[in-house]
């Protein structure tokens, strides 16, 4: 089954693209002034574009994504391939190797600890490496933007949700998973730039959400013209990421599908989706609500996925464990979660 164009479905393909590829210092945006009482997708996401290539952090990652899709793609190479790779990055290299002597990413034994990145691909294997290594990448990248509490929030929630959808993928024994990690991190890069970048849209969006009853996707179709995903998909085709990378983002509609019934990255897909529904309980609620929302998601998921709603719990609880024990090697302040 081949895989669609990896902005299969954005009517954005008539907007010329180019000019906004490198904006200076001194420019600013036109959509800066009041929000417009109905807003031109075309010209929002023109603007998205305008401030995302004139953002440092973006620049930098931007210049640097060449590496990660290596990392990515590197799938029939060597060991020593990868990790020359990986190393060109020290402090990414030094970062990984706390995690991986932390049992972050993986068990094992080993007394003296793991030194090298060939060696923890010995241990750990070269998949489990590579992909640690290009999270903590992407990771990063989001972290060093996220300057208010509502933007730390959603990068935490991008981790977890990264350490939760590899972790069905590996139980539910998934081929051709690899960069399910990735995609479920970049799951709702779109909401995340518009939050980063328009925070008065964001803010309008949830509005509309939460008077219509309505969910995000829609409301940010109703408000922008393009949804969330739609946006976020797009803004990552920029980084020529693999194409089963951004088809893992688009969101899932059909439930009554069995897991037998789907192809491996659609079954991916239902993978993002559900890890995405459970980061995003809001556990400041009721108790009962919560395991109200818990049981809801395992339900909604039973066919494709049937993750029973105690394993749902059993996700979500280590998930965040690994993120809040390993606190201070991510540099994350978990206060913000």
């Amino acid at each position: 089954m081949d895989l669609p164009s990896p902005h299969a479905g954005i009517e954005l393909d008539t907007i010329n693209l180019s000019q906004f590829n490198r904006v200076s210092e001194g420019e600013r945006s036109d959509s800066e002034s009041s929000l417009p009482q109905k807003i031109d997708y075309k010209t929002f996401v023109k603007d998205i574009l305008k401030k995302f290539w004139k953002n440092d952090s973006f620049m930098s990652f931007s210049s640097q994504i060449s590496d990660v899709n290596k990392i990515l793609n590197l799938k029939y190479s060597s060991a020593s391939d990868i990790a020359d790779v990986i190393l060109r990055n020290m402090a990414l290299t030094s970062k990984l190797l706390k995690l991986v002597n932390s049992s972050f990413y993986g068990q094992f034994s080993h007394k003296k600890g793991i030194k090298t990145i060939s060696e923890a691909m010995i241990i750990l294997g070269t998949e489990e490496i590579k992909l640690a290594a290009a999270s903590l990448k992407i990771y990063e990248m989001m972290q060093d933007i996220a300057d208010v509490s509502i933007l730390k929030k959603k990068t935490l929630k991008a981790m977890q949700r990264s350490l939760m959808a590899h972790q069905v993928a590996k139980e539910l024994n998934i081929g051709d998973a690899e960069a399910i990690q990735i995609s479920a991190m970049l799951y709702d890069f779109g909401e995340y730039l518009v939050t980063l970048f328009s925070p008065e849209v964001y803010i309008n969006i949830e509005v509309v959400k939460d008077e219509k009853g309505i969910s995000r996707e829609k409301a940010s179709k109703e408000v922008i013209g393009v949804s969330y995903s739609e946006l976020g998909r797009f803004i990552a085709s920029k980084w020529h990421l693999p194409p089963s990378v951004i088809y893992a983002m688009k969101p899932v509609s059909d439930f009554n599908c069995t897991r037998q019934e789907l192809a491996n990255q659609d079954l991916l897909r239902y993978i993002c989706s559900f890890s995405n529904e459970l980061c995003a309980i809001e556990f400041s609620d009721a108790g009962e609500n919560v395991g109200k929302e818990i049981m809801g998601i395992s339900t909604t998921y039973k066919k494709p996925l049937d993750v029973p709603a105690s394993k749902c719990v059993d996700l979500l609880k280590v998930s965040w464990n690994k993120i809040t024990k390993h606190a201070s090697i991510l540099n994350i302040d978990i206060s913000e979660g």
